[in-house]
């Protein structure tokens, strides 16, 4: 009896020690998933930007002649009435008396080949049509005619996969100027807390000082900012665009929230292709590219003048 009752005793210890282990194990598990989703939102708040830049091309098409109505050809036609024309009946047709009905069935053909030349002039002609319609759409995009260049960025950009950085987008021309005007994100989208990696293996959960909150807030900004002016270079046919970042902040005068510009740079095609997007930081990249912001680690974001720079908000 002794001997079964510590032969239980120990498989009772082995369980459990293989439970602990388990749960060990799931710990860890859960532990580096949690730091992994929350690098991965940092990354999402503040990396947007480092994509690779690849520009379309509308020039091609613009500059291409508009191409004439196809005519209609018969070909199919021609060689079913070839076929019912030449047709003689050969001995086993004269035989089994069914010349008549080959005759009927090369007739029934020649309407089978006119319907095939329809359709094969129909599908020219719409193919035609596309081209030029397509022709006409970059000739409008190059003009810079703003319907056009919505619809090219409704269309062809990844803007609209952009929940996680924007909250809106909205494009002002004027002159020769392309302004993107862009709903950001607020402070209380940031995340309040960390999650590092101990060396246990463990999570640990800390909330952040405001500071590393509003430095955050300003790279997301940032980021967003310079995401959105790829998108605009890299979709258009512009040398260069204007990108105006809004976002909540609080105005002393009254003590209340509200939107108010925060941050205004332009971005040139040429200052990206000099840079290395996926290695770049947002904040320094707005500071070369002479953005304009007023930011402290101690308040943040403050509103700035976007009259100063020609762009007016009020219409």
């Amino acid at each position: 009896m002794r001997a079964m009752d510590r032969s239980a005793k120990q498989a009772e210890r082995q369980r459990i020690a293989r439970q602990n282990a388990l749960n060990h194990a799931a710990m860890l598990d859960a532990s580096a998933q949690a730091v992994a989703e929350y690098d991965e939102m940092v990354e999402a708040l503040t990396g947007g930007h480092r994509i690779t830049f690849r520009k379309r091309d509308w020039l091609t098409a613009a500059t291409e002649p508009a191409e004439p109505h196809p005519a209609r050809r018969d070909d199919e036609e021609l060689a079913a009435r070839a076929r019912f024309h030449g047709y003689v009946p050969g001995f086993l047709d004269r035989m089994l008396r069914r010349g008549e009905k080959v005759m009927a069935r090369l007739a029934d053909d020649i309407d089978a080949a006119r319907r095939r030349d329809d359709d094969l002039h129909a599908r020219a002609a719409d193919a035609v049509a596309s081209r030029n319609a397509q022709a006409a759409v970059a000739r409008k995009v190059v003009e810079r005619d703003p319907d056009a260049l919505v619809a090219a960025l409704e269309q062809h950009s990844d803007l609209g996969r952009l929940p996680f950085s924007v909250e809106g987008i909205d494009t002002i021309v004027v002159d020769r100027r392309v302004i993107a005007v862009v709903d950001g994100l607020d402070l209380d989208d940031m995340p309040d807390e960390s999650v590092t990696l101990l060396k246990s293996g463990k999570a640990s959960f800390k909330a952040l000082a405001v500071g590393k909150r509003l430095e955050m807030h300003r790279d997301a900004i940032c980021s967003a900012a310079l995401r959105v002016a790829i998108e605009f270079l890299s979709t258009l046919p512009l040398d260069e665009v204007e990108v105006l970042m809004l976002t909540d902040i609080l105005d002393p005068a009254t003590g209340h929230i509200e939107g108010a510009p925060v941050l205004y740079v332009r971005v040139a095609e040429q200052a990206l292709r000099a840079v290395n997007l996926s290695r770049t930081d947002a904040c320094a990249l707005v500071e070369r590219l002479g953005g304009h912001m007023s930011w402290s680690r101690r308040d943040g974001f403050r509103a700035i003048n976007a009259a100063a720079f020609g762009i007016d908000l009020s219409s």
